[in-house]
């Protein structure tokens, strides 16, 4: 029990008046002698007990009515254990969705501004010498680093932040929050979560963990008092783009393009006529219009050609709506002119273009303009190196390494080239007469997609040969071939190839594939990932020794094609979810200096850039923001990267008010839909209940009452 004005309690002492009275009136009386009094001693034994009993019970009613009113005007409170000092500093833990559906609201005003406000006014309303820690939901990460006792810091903090993030991980920011309480010092804590609800963050399948978020609070050596606010409205019409696709080939300078818009309609009204833009590096390129229907899908195609080489933005733009940050999809498209291939040759002839070296025919078939000196470029820059010149510069210079018949690599050119495959370059592996098995099996094992077992088929004159397997092929190198104007690979014969042995696990992101299969059933093309590059291997040799493969239309489109489809493995990626880290590659003489990154915002930082192997290697985590991300090295050409939000914030669907009741008392929160309801909560949580109107209720019972038994007493006197 408390008193909030605890001075008012002196009054209690005006119970005693009616006692002094009563013993005062008392000693006044006289006695006189009375010779008829013997006749009324047998009424007086009769009504003596009775009127003593009558009289305590009205001195006790009279005495508590003082009491009583002077406890009402001391304000009782009750809180039961909790603390007494409500007017104490407190540790306040605010948790402030800011995800991109909290863009979203009604006449203008989103129900991310409604909470920021109120946050901004919680906060700024705390006690002198609180504590305050603010944790933005959409971002994952806290306002400022830690909490603080500025509370103008935070409250201008607040108007920088914006929504248009990610999701909202509800039970992660709770544990978070749980984390940041325990470094927290004020004995009276509170945590304040202001968000609309929505259905994706808090869906069923995240209630345990959101239950045992909630009880890792309540189980802290102080808990807080944790207070659900449901912010803003719920609105259901919405339209978002939701991912964009686009060729999964390199793309060269002049080629056509298509890049397709996947647009979803998540309300419940159809949209006519509903107009697509496109947009490459910021200006307008076409427009579409589409028709939607009430919670439903469709795609606009776009095509485009880029003329210049180097880093490009894709833009797909709609028209505006409650939510902004899904009405426009960004993408990075590298334009390449030139394709650095480098083809290493383990059996070379007398001089590189020599066709009975091993890379003869491929080295034409990669750049036949160059081959047959005709003036048109090449997207493809092949370069022949032997196995015993080859550098750890040259393969980073690379995009595509091809090794054909190498016998075996030396340690460091090998430590070399598995860097380079993890960090996202492409590995074309031909076998052949001079192919070290047991080096194949043991040092080259990590990038081999496939163990090498033994030789089969035979090279002598008139001998059968081997075809490969008509099929479907799903692989983006090898699709061209289900056209049959393209040509086709089942007419070329294999005289020898190696057996790749099948490997016993498959299904799995990291296990090998195989692309396509003799007639025998031995893989002739297998497929393997490596950290964020691929590995491809082929059974037979690149040149015309073990096939005649080189001799056959397809040869051209083969090898171009699988050279491509290994470079088109842009990394580091430059195309990034909300969160994820930017990572660029430059070359290594920029080491230790800085380049430039503008962020979506506009503004401009200096990062630096630090050596790593053969490179210059720029690292930015803190891609929080979707938009555009632009890093400009010292002396070279922009590198875009764009960080788009996760499409499922697009359904603005929320929990119903029965579900949002039954979540808070099924996990014991208080609940509030505004200031006010919050006020008064804060109120009972810091003060407790307010007792003075059941005060006040009593009190006037008793005066009642008081008048009621006197009177009855009274006639019951007159009546003896």
């Amino acid at each position: 029990m408390n008193f909030l004005n605890i001075a008012m309690l002196g009054g209690v002492l005006a119970g005693s008046i009616p006692l002094i009275i009563h013993l005062f009136h008392k000693s006044r009386f006289k006695v006189v002698k009375w010779g008829a009094m013997h006749l009324l001693t047998a009424v007086l034994r009769t009504n003596q007990k009775r009127i003593k009993i009558e009289q305590w019970i009205l001195l006790a009613i009279r005495c508590a009515i003082p009491i009583l009113l002077a406890l009402m005007m001391a304000r009782p409170m009750w809180q039961g254990a909790a603390s007494l000092l409500g007017n104490r500093p407190t540790s306040t833990a605010v948790l402030l969705d800011n995800s991109y559906s909290m863009e979203a609201g009604r006449a203008g005003t989103s129900n991310f501004s409604l909470a920021r406000d109120e946050t901004q006014r919680l906060v700024g309303e705390l006690k002198r010498g609180s504590e305050a820690y603010v944790f933005l939901m959409g971002e994952g990460t806290g306002l400022l680093d830690e909490s603080t006792r500025d509370i103008s810091r935070v409250t201008q903090a607040l108007d920088k932040v914006g929504s248009g993030y990610g999701v909202a991980r509800v039970p992660a920011a709770l544990e978070f929050v749980a984390g940041t309480l325990g470094k927290m010092t004020e004995g009276t804590r509170q945590v304040v979560m202001l968000t609309d609800f929505q259905r994706l963050s808090f869906p069923a399948s995240e209630d345990k963990a959101f239950g045992q978020a909630v009880d890792n609070l309540k189980k802290l050596p102080v808990p807080p008092t944790l207070t659900l606010w449901d912010v803003g409205v719920e609105v259901k019409e919405n339209v978002a783009v939701d991912s964009l696709d686009f060729s999964k080939l390199m793309v060269g300078v002049g080629q056509k393009v298509q890049i397709r818009a996947n647009i979803r309609n998540y309300g419940e009204t159809a949209r006519n006529d509903f107009r697509v833009k496109l947009k490459v590096d910021g200006r307008d390129k076409a427009t579409s219009q589409v028709l939607l229907g009430a919670k439903a899908q469709s795609q606009v195609l776009f095509t485009h050609v880029f003329d210049t080489a180097g880093s490009h933005v894709v833009e797909i733009e709609t028209e505006d709506d409650a939510v902004k940050a899904d009405n426009s999809y960004l993408a990075s498209i590298a334009v390449r002119d030139k394709l650095p291939v480098l083809l290493v040759d383990g059996a070379p002839g007398a001089t590189p273009d020599d066709l009975k070296s091993e890379t003869g025919f491929a080295q034409i078939a990669l750049s036949p303009f160059a081959a047959g000196k005709v003036e048109q470029a090449d997207l493809i820059q092949a370069t022949v190196v032997t196995a015993e010149a080859l550098t750890a510069r040259q393969i980073t210079d690379s995009a595509v390494v091809v090794l054909a018949n190498v016998a075996k690599l030396g340690d460091a050119q090998l430590q070399a080239l598995e860097l380079f495959v993890q960090q996202g370059g492409g590995l074309l592996v031909f076998s052949g007469d001079r192919t070290d098995a047991a080096w194949w099996n043991g040092a080259f094992g990590k990038l081999a997609p496939l163990p090498l077992g033994s030789m089969a088929g035979d090279l002598k004159e008139g001998a059968p040969s081997m075809s490969l397997t008509s099929q479907r092929f799903e692989n983006p190198a090898l699709e061209i071939f289900n056209d049959p104007q393209n040509g086709t690979l089942s007419d070329v014969a294999i005289k020898a190839w190696y057996r790749l042995k099948p490997s016993e696990r498959s299904g799995g992101p990291e296990d090998p594939v195989v692309l396509a299969r003799l007639d025998s059933g031995d893989p002739f093309l297998v497929e393997k990932p490596c950290g964020e590059g691929h590995v491809i291997a082929c059974a037979t040799t690149l040149d015309a020794e073990w096939s005649n493969l080189p001799a056959r239309p397809s040869y051209l489109p083969l090898i171009q094609r699988l050279c491509v489809y290994l470079a088109s493995n842009i990394y580091p990626r430059r195309n990034l979810q909300v969160g994820e880290q930017l990572v660029g590659f430059l070359p290594v003489a920029s080491a230790g200096k800085t380049a430039v990154l503008t962020l979506p915002d506009t503004s401009t930082l200096e990062v630096p850039v630090v050596k790593k192997g053969e490179r210059g290697v720029v690292e930015f985590p803190q891609t929080r923001r979707p938009g555009l991300y632009t890093l400009l090295p010292a002396g070279g050409t922009p590198i875009h990267y764009v960080v788009n939000a996760e499409r499922s914030e697009s359904n603005l669907a929320k929990l119903s008010t029965a579900e949002i009741t039954t979540l808070a008392k099924t996990h014991g929160l208080q609940l509030v839909r505004n200031a006010a309801e919050f006020k008064a909560l804060d109120k009972v949580q810091r003060y407790g209940h307010e007792l003075w109107k059941w005060a006040l209720l009593l009190l006037l019972l008793l005066l009642f009452g008081e008048l009621i038994l006197q009177q009855k007493f009274a006639r019951g006197k007159g009546k003896s």
